[in-house]
Order: C-alpha cells, then sequence, then structure tokens
C-alpha cells in the first residue's frame, strides 16, 4: 500500500504527493480488566507514486456566479460529472516481495481527506483554510476513465483499474480531474483541502 498525500489550495489546486511508508501506525486504549484480540494482516505490495508538474496544479479562479444557475439554484451537485482541471497520477516500480508483477489484477486508488468530512458531504473534500477562507466551497475530484467521483456517497473510496494479462501495462498515467463544489451558500476567499491517496494493488 502506497500512502501518500496532497494538498488542494484556490486560487488553484496545489496537489502535493510524496511518498510515505506503507504501514499505518495504529493506537488502542484500554482501562484493566478489558480483554482485546487485535487481528492485522501485513503486505508488501506497494507502487511508487508521481504527479506531474511537481504536485502542484492550479485550478482557475471563478466568481461567485460559477456556483448557481440563472434561477440561483446549485449549478452542479458532487457526482456531476463536468470537465475540471486534470492531473495524473504516475504508478511505477510496483514491488511485492518476490511476487511476479505480471500477475497483477487490479490496481486500487483510495482518497481520503485528512481533516474529515463536513456533515452530511461525504463526497466533498472539505476547506480547511482559517483565515480568509471561502465558506461553503470544496472539492470534488473525479476518475478520468469512469467519469465518477472518487468519493461514494458514504464517504468511503475505491476506484479499481483493471489490469489484468497487461503485464507491465499498468505502469502509466492514471488520470483525475477536479473541480469545485459549492455545499451551501458560497462566500469568496480561499480554499485548502489535504487529501491522502492510497494505491495498493493485487
Amino acid at each position: 500500500m502506497q500512502l501518500s498525500a496532497f494538498t488542494l489550495r484556490q486560487p488553484g489546486l496545489m496537489l502535493l504527493i510524496g511518498l510515505a511508508g506503507s504501514t499505518l501506525p495504529g493506537v488502542c486504549q484500554a482501562s484493566s480488566g478489558v480483554n482485546m484480540n487485535l487481528t492485522a494482516n501485513i503486505v508488501n505490495n506497494t507502487c511508487q507514486l508521481t504527479v506531474e508538474n511537481g504536485g502542484e496544479i492550479y485550478l482557475p479562479t471563478v466568481a461567485r456566479g460559477w456556483f448557481y444557475n440563472n434561477d440561483k439554484s446549485d449549478r452542479l451537485s458532487p457526482t456531476d460529472d463536468e470537465a475540471g482541471t486534470p492531473f495524473t497520477i504516475h504508478v511505477d516500480n510496483c514491488f511485492a516481495g518476490g511476487r511476479d508483477d505480471t500477475n497483477l489484477s487490479q490496481l486500487k486508488f483510495s482518497f481520503t481527506p485528512k481533516a474529515g468530512f463536513w456533515s452530511n458531504q461525504n463526497q466533498v473534500f472539505k476547506n480547511e483554510a482559517t483565515a480568509g477562507a471561502a465558506e461553503n466551497v470544496g472539492i470534488v475530484i473525479f476518475s478520468d476513465d469512469f467519469h465518477t467521483n472518487v468519493l461514494n456517497s458514504d464517504g468511503s473510496s475505491k476506484v479499481i483499474y483493471d489490469v489484468s494479462g497487461s503485464g507491465d501495462n499498468y505502469i502509466k498515467d492514471y488520470g483525475f480531474y477536479a473541480r469545485y463544489q459549492n455545499t451551501g451558500i458560497v462566500s469568496s476567499g480561499i480554499v485548502i483541502s489535504s487529501v491522502l491517496v492510497d494505491v495498493s494493488y493485487e
């Protein structure tokens, strides 16, 4: 599992992705007299990830009216597939501890907001800006191949690419695009969202 972080900013989208470890620390607390059984599965199926332009991708500046129709209703919902700012995540150098990579069948991309979700907005990466923050504006990310939001309605994320029989063809650029999404009445300002992306294969 390759875990990487990137940050979304406005004006523009800044995508910062770096390599991270393949293990996630866990924390548990227990008082005396409590018995716990912990089960874990450790795998070594990592890929190296890189993002174009050093990880910096900028969204265009938009006016508040961009979010609304003429009748003042919301122009887009978090599931509406409308073109956004494209970016690619390059997958390379997959390793599975001696495993023959020609047997890969799936690459799985998962996106997670570092700061959690807004209430009832599980498909929008929320704005984490403080001073000068735009209100009720976040970011949505879509898969270029599937034209679907990378976040499901429950906030989970799994974008699966079939790479069976592809040999080394899974080592390539995977396209995504991002755009703004309002979650209420918009005010102008800064948008910053921090996102973790995880890529695993089997």
